[in-house]
């Protein structure tokens, strides 16, 4: 059987290797949180770690049955692809009672419970804990379930106040080692955290090995973003004691065991240099950040690679004949609107496209993600989408935690602008299934990805399915999609990528960052910075028009996508994890 090359070693994972054979444990923050007698009690207990005999314990607060962005389908495939590889896999997760797909679980007797309610203390936070395991995934997965926390009803983040956040957070770190103590497991334990909600681990882990409940653990963290909370000294004494920090992270940054880590490495360098992140969102974690600096591993494909075009599309298109191709594409085209159609009758629905019969020509753009406006740049796409002459350009739009009446004032920007131009937008503010979310990307002429920032991000998704992406320049997605190198030809490009062409002014104004994100997202317009970003959109939008109208340069675009997806690859970024936690296990405490 023919074997297909290993992707050629390139930039990042240089950059990657440097970082973390350079990576170095620092006592300064064991000593800031424990002193030196602690200190020595943790470092004598370290010395009983056996690196051959480690046990990777997930954190996560997304999981299968309750899943909301990127994090849950790393949990989904990264766990999955460690086992393969040889490691040893938990994965430690809330159980969320009022989550629809939890009671489902219940029902069907998918959770099995394998720990009965019982107290349990940490530090000075004491509780009542029970566990549900799952043994049907890719790891063992662990359901943790405290009594009055975890009440969430829509997602894992869907509280009114941040606060009900927290304490989730810090009780599920508190309870987690009691639930492996009872489950056998109380040494060689490598966790890995992912987000702030799971950072806490790396401070009641400790608790737990001084305590007894533990005999040794380590804590390794991945930032699937920059979120971060705040936490007051009350909540402090009460989980960890007295350590230094105002902030989750930065009381658990410096009590990591091994390399720091987030999901690209242009999002790892973002973290620290970048103008919205390190004056707005990250600016308090830049002294944790010097001391620990950010590692980027790509992650790997999200969807499985399947392609729904023919093999002899394919062949066609990659010797320059995309007329089979196109047609597959038009195919798909009508059938996405046919559902679009259908969609427009639930409740809630927003705008209106052209019907299929009439809708031939014009390029078609799909948009979906959460409602953030702190994030997701989707207010700019309505601003750009406005420049082109009605009828030449359709747009769908998906904001999949839309929460009626909830989410009624951010609607409200994105309603009018859709009324304005009927037979041009529709908007979905509901969620849809996997199979209607593959209609919408596989019919549609290019997947728009406009984030101010994003890690890590999906544009593999557009692409698996034949769909260019069209996206700002920003973190993962500069890794994902390949722009044309010139005006004229799209040559080996995957999509089109834009950026505001003005400067973002000096660090202290948040190179106008501060500007956008603080006034209404009706009045963002009138920011310079984001006025630039919104004329670089349509002229990113206008390009993608004309290269739609040339067909032989879509289908180009097209078949190019399909084929870069071979470069993102789990087993690569399971490599590169072991390494981080070669780094934790080996040297990730401190000799004499």
């Amino acid at each position: 059987m023919k074997t297909r090359a290993p992707a050629p070693y390139n930039d990042r994972d240089a950059l990657f290797t440097a970082k973390v054979d350079a990576w170095q444990p620092l006592p300064r923050g064991f000593f800031g949180a424990y002193g030196r007698g602690g200190f020595d009690i943790l470092n004598g207990r370290e010395r009983g770690f056996d690196a051959e005999r480690r046990r990777i314990v997930f954190l996560a607060f997304e999981n299968r049955y309750a899943p909301l962005g990127g994090l849950a389908a790393v949990m989904r495939h990264l766990p999955a692809y460690l086992r393969r590889s040889g490691e040893e896999v938990l994965i430690f997760t809330p159980f969320y009672p009022n989550i629809a797909r939890f009671k489902e679980a219940m029902a069907g007797g998918e959770l099995e419970l394998i720990l009965p309610p019982q107290e349990f203390q940490s530090s000075s936070y004491k509780g009542v804990v029970s566990c549900y395991v799952n043994n049907d995934g890719p790891a063992a997965a662990y359901f943790v379930s405290i009594d009055g926390r975890f009440t969430a009803s829509l997602n894992p983040y869907s509280y009114l106040d941040a606060s009900d956040i927290l304490d989730d957070s810090l009780a599920f770190c508190a309870a987690v080692p009691f639930v492996l103590k009872k489950l056998g497991v109380d040494r060689d334990i490598l966790f890995h955290a992912h987000d702030w909600e799971a950072a806490p681990i790396a401070l009641t882990s400790k608790i737990a090995v001084f305590s007894g409940v533990l005999e040794n653990a380590r804590t390794v963290l991945t930032l699937h973003n920059s979120f971060d909370s705040g936490i007051d000294a009350e909540r402090k004494r009460l989980f960890f004691g007295d350590v230094p920090g105002d902030t989750v992270l930065q009381c658990a940054l410096p009590l990591l065991n091994g390399p720091l880590t987030t999901v690209s490495a242009p999002f790892a360098g973002e973290l620290c240099a970048d103008p919205l992140q390190r004056t707005i969102f990250t600016n308090h974690l830049q002294a944790g950040f010097s001391e620990n600096p950010p590692i980027g591993i790509e992650n790997g494909m999200f969807g499985k690679p399947y392609l729904r075009y023919t093999h002899t599309a394919l062949s066609h298109a990659r010797q320059g004949a995309c007329g089979k191709i196109l047609a597959e594409k038009a195919r798909f085209r009508v059938e996405t609107l046919a559902f679009v159609k259908a969609a427009s009758r639930r409740e809630g629905a927003i705008g209106s496209l052209k019907d299929a019969a009439a809708d031939t020509g014009r390029p078609i753009f799909f948009m979906s993600g959460r409602l953030d406006l702190m994030q997701k740049g989707f207010d700019v796409i309505f601003h750009a989408i406005q420049s082109f002459p009605v009828g030449e350009a359709g747009l769908i739009f998906c904001p999949s935690s839309a929460d009626g009446a909830r989410s009624s004032k951010e609607l409200a920007f994105f309603r009018e602008i859709a009324e304005s131009r009927l037979g041009d937008i529709v908007i979905w503010p509901f969620r849809i299934s996997t199979e209607e979310y593959v209609s919408a990307v596989l019919g549609s002429s290019f997947l728009l990805m406009p984030s101010f920032y994003e890690p890590f991000g999906a544009a593999t998704e557009g692409l698996m399915h034949g769909t260019p992406v069209v996206a700002r320049a920003t973190g993962g997605l500069t890794v994902q999609v390949r722009p044309p190198a010139g005006e004229e030809s799209v040559g080996a490009a995957t999509g089109l990528l834009y950026r505001e062409s003005i400067g973002g002014g000096d660090a202290e104004a948040g190179g106008g960052w501060r500007d956008i994100l603080n006034v209404p997202v009706e009045e963002r317009i009138n920011v310079p910075l984001y006025e630039s970003m919104a004329n670089e959109a349509f002229g990113a939008l206008k390009r993608a028009a004309e290269i739609f109208a040339d067909g032989p340069a879509y289908g180009r675009m097209m078949v190019n996508g399909m084929d870069s997806l071979r470069a993102f690859s789990w087993g690569a970024a399971v490599e590169k994890y072991r390494r981080v936690y070669d780094a934790a296990s080996r040297r990730g405490f401190f000799d004499e």
